[in-house]
């Protein structure tokens, strides 16, 4: 199609070129441009206005239809509005549109000299690239979005910026890298009085924190960003610090104080309707509960977790798909208008008339060529727009599909530990309330088995994670050969396993412990070419009437922790 508008401008000039025949006249030429431009630079404000009220599908249609103007007319946008766009796409997570959208509004912005919308650019290239995985891109943007925050005296951008690249080396779990941005970023909100910039600082160097297992200096840190969100009356903040403080003061062994921030989470992210924090609240009750030895309420408030996440998940696909239905006919809207542009554009041509009769019979055989060619490609046009239509419901159909799939695999990850393959505590769990109710019909013992490996944390300090992570992996595999198919191995935490035996005495289960604490002594662990000390110490209890069981994890745990003591 730009071939044939080519060729007809091509005709139109020659046309024009010759001598004009007595009488023809001068017509005016189409309205200009100054309009357009006008009306997307209003819209373009009304963008932006709607994007501060987080209207952000207003904001996207509104950038949109200033875009489509200016297409119109075969006007360049500019950085402003193409930041705008960027930005839109950005927040309702369409990462690629909006990557697009904003390297040409840095381009722009560079052509035009225009600093400010340019820093602005790079910060937003940045936080895509970061979400996208992109590291290194990220810190190359981020560190242009800091350099520009510091020239143009923009102390925020410069602010947000160190602590964007602190958080690049935190996804890349380089705390030690992380830290110097995190807490340069920290000193500047400190001296630039912003309340808001100096209480995610606080939280941010917090976390990380709590990242290096520095829970005591953590804590004064997210209780002083806690006091700022209250004064500042910013529920969500005031709801992310309590939870972190509430994992902080896990950490510190007090989980009374980890509740009494949890209740006071909780009613918040109630009234809010902030699901998600509620379901990380019923997780850290259930961690609180379970770090007390109160196993039956962490196993009640588990299992509420683990239905509201479910819940959310279900939600989080219905929207996914009803997305992916809106764009769908996004895309099918806009290639509609294609299409009747590219009519109305051979009708207007077809009006067209000469400017002097010497050619007029010659630009009217040509232009009878380019049409039919127009025509045909026409066509073919709409032809492969229906032929793109059903390409995508077949498309629409078969991500449903995977969509269906992705959400039995977060189902049974959800079951299962990730490094070793192991069911999870939470599955441990599920399968000892079965194996008691099983008792209660059958009255036959089952017998639970605690087990850790003596010498991992050895392992993980002077050898790595990597070295740790070979470890449980291995112990994993040689555990789960030494057990019957009945028999279930699950991951209870850290370098701590449990095995659930049924139909099983204390004296069998005394004598698998000895064949398992036999292999695992026996094997050679090693890693980087050096040996690694590692042993395992069993505990075993045999569940019976009259016994609870929370009572025979604790026998279990005492028993290994005894277990220990002897080697």
């Amino acid at each position: 199609m730009k071939r044939v508008k080519t060729l007809i401008l091509l005709c139109l000039l020659l046309a024009a070129a010759r001598p004009t025949m007595a009488g023809d006249e001068t017509r005016p030429g189409p309205a200009p441009a100054e309009d357009s431009s006008r009306r997307a630079a209003a819209l373009t404000e009304r963008g932006e206005a709607e994007q501060k009220r987080e209207d952000n599908r207003a904001a996207q249609a509104t950038f949109r239809q200033a875009l489509a103007l200016l297409a119109e007319e075969g006007l360049r946008p500019p950085a402003r509005l193409l930041k705008g766009a960027g930005l839109s796409e950005l927040i309702l997570g369409d990462y690629n549109k909006a990557l697009d959208f904003l390297l040409r509004a840095e381009a722009e912005a560079e052509k035009s000299n225009d600093r400010e919308i340019a820093g602005a650019s790079h910060y937003l290239i940045g936080y895509v690239h970061r979400d996208l995985g992109n590291y290194d891109l990220a810190l190359k943007h981020f560190r242009k979005a800091y350099e520009s925050g510091r020239t143009l005296g923009h102390r925020r951008r410069e602010i947000m910026s160190l602590n964007e690249i602190g958080n690049v080396y935190v996804y890349r779990e380089d705390f030690a890298a992380a830290l110097p941005y995190k807490e340069r970023s920290l000193l500047l909100a400190r001296q630039h009085g912003d309340a808001d910039l100096l209480a995610n600082g606080l939280h941010d160097l917090g976390t990380l924190y709590l990242s290096q297992e520095r829970a005591a200096d953590a804590l004064p840190l997210l209780q002083e960003a806690l006091a700022i969100d209250r004064r500042l009356k910013q529920t969500r903040g005031v709801i992310i610090a309590l939870l972190s403080l509430a994992d902080c003061q896990q950490r510190l062994g007090r989980p009374a104080a980890a509740l009494a921030a949890l209740d006071e989470a909780r009613p918040l992210a109630e009234k809010a309707g902030q699901r998600k924090d509620l379901s990380v609240i019923l997780s850290l009750y259930s961690l609180a509960y379970e770090q007390m030895g109160d196993f039956r309420r962490a196993l009640t408030y588990q299992r509420r977790h683990q239905a509201l996440w479910q819940e959310l998940f279900n939600q989080e696909q219905s929207k996914q798909m009803a997305e992916m239905h809106t764009r769908f006919d996004m895309e099918k809207k806009q290639r509609e208008n294609e299409l009747l542009k590219r009519e109305k554009e051979i009708a207007a041509l077809a009006l067209g008339k000469g400017r002097s009769q010497r050619n007029f019979l010659f630009f009217v055989a040509l232009l009878v060529l380019l049409l039919a060619g127009a025509l045909y490609r026409g066509f073919r046009a709409k032809t492969r727009a229906n032929r793109w239509l059903e390409e995508a419901n077949s498309r629409i159909a078969a991500q449903q599909g995977k969509l269906e799939k992705a959400y039995y695999q977060m189902e049974e990850l959800a079951r299962h530990d990730q490094l070793t393959g192991l069911p999870n505590r939470r599955a441990a769990l599920e399968e000892l309330e079965r194996e008691e109710r099983r008792f209660q019909r059958s009255q036959k013992p089952f017998s639970l088995v605690m087990a850790d490996l003596v010498g991992f944390k050895a392992v993980n300090d002077t050898a790595g994670h990597d070295a740790g992570d070979h470890v449980l992996r291995t112990a994993a595999a040689l555990f789960t050969q030494s057990l019957r198919a009945q028999d279930t191995v699950a991951r209870w935490g850290g370098d701590e396993f449990l095995f659930l035996l049924p139909e099983t005495d204390s004296e069998g289960a005394r004598v698998l412990c000895a064949a398992i604490t036999d292999k695992i002594n026996r094997h050679e662990f090693k890693a980087n070419g050096q040996r690694l000390e590692i042993r395992a110490s069993l505990g075993v209890a045999t569940f019976g009437a009259g016994l609870s069981l929370e009572e025979c994890l604790r026998q279990a745990d005492q028993a290994m922790y005894r277990s220990r003591g002897k080697d």
